[in-house]
């Protein structure tokens, strides 16, 4: 089964992917467990490497391409996942040209299920709207008065309506429906609610309006993961003392600890 990973530039996908695997090949993914890797490993590797050094694992290349292409063990069953990771860039380029990417448009086609990353301090930072000043009630002197703001274009667009933008062309494009794992990357970062789906409610409504509106099309569960575990600038004593598998955790739709396996788990499990 085929299971795509969505998201923008630095939401957190690659990271998953190599905290995913860090605990698959660790034992640290509860009942599931890898069987073999089917092809190359070498990025995850850097990457376990990489968090093993208290670094990010960083993506840079606008076209480069990464997967994750493996058989595991789950319940009673062997299955092979493939999970690709597109390059954010791409999917921030194909939100504003309002065009597919081709590549992912394929992928997608062919998806069991798909991941939905988000990144819970990049979210944080921007000001709701309902808290913008309203035009019609702010004066500005004449002679201090801005010069007109440029044209409006979809690069404008807050988080959660790019998001929104995403899955409507994804539920355009396809008859089936398909599981989704919404997951908020850096949740030790997160601020307010301690279930994830709380938070999805509170810091992107729309997202969340939509998701619960398009349930029958897009089943789906919010996931809190910490693939550092901790801020390596903050918390550099506490970041040393764990090796990576050991310091990332995920906190489940209900708001209790789990491993990162479980939204792949629950995927497989809503997929076949």
């Amino acid at each position: 089964m085929r299971i795509v990973i969505l998201g923008e530039q630095a939401t957190g996908k690659s990271s998953l992917l190599v905290a995913l695997y860090g605990a698959l090949v660790n034992h640290r993914a509860a009942g599931m467990r890898i069987i073999r890797t089917v092809d190359d490993v070498e990025f995850l590797s850097r990457g376990l490497q990489a968090l093993g050094r208290r670094q990010s694992v960083r993506r840079t290349e606008v076209d480069g391409q990464s997967r994750l292409l493996i058989d595991v063990a789950h319940h009673d069953a062997v299955v092979s996942i493939e999970l690709p990771d597109r390059s954010g860039e791409l999917v921030r380029l194909m939100i504003e040209a309002r065009q597919w990417e081709h590549e992912l448009q394929h992928q997608l086609a062919g998806a069991s299920g798909a991941v939905l990353c988000l990144r819970a301090d990049h979210v944080q930072a921007g000001t709701p709207l309902d808290r913008l000043p309203d035009p019609a009630f702010v004066t500005v002197p004449a002679e201090d008065q801005p010069p007109a703001p440029p044209p409006w274009s979809p690069a404008q667009m807050p988080a959660d309506a790019r998001a929104v933008d995403l899955l409507q062309a994804v539920l355009e494009d396809r008859d089936t429906d398909l599981p989704l794992a919404v997951v908020v990357s850096a949740w030790d970062r997160a601020r307010g609610p301690t279930e994830p789906g709380a938070w999805l409610a509170q810091h992107v409504p729309l997202l969340d309006q939509f998701l619960t509106s398009h349930d029958g099309q897009l089943p789906h569960r919010t996931f809190g993961v910490s693939a550092q575990g901790a801020d390596f600038a903050e918390q550099a004593d506490l970041a040393r003392e764990e090796d990576p598998w050991d310091r990332a955790f995920l906190v489940g739709p209900d708001g209790m600890r789990g491993t990162i396996a479980d939204p792949i788990a629950w995927l497989i499990d809503n997929a076949m």
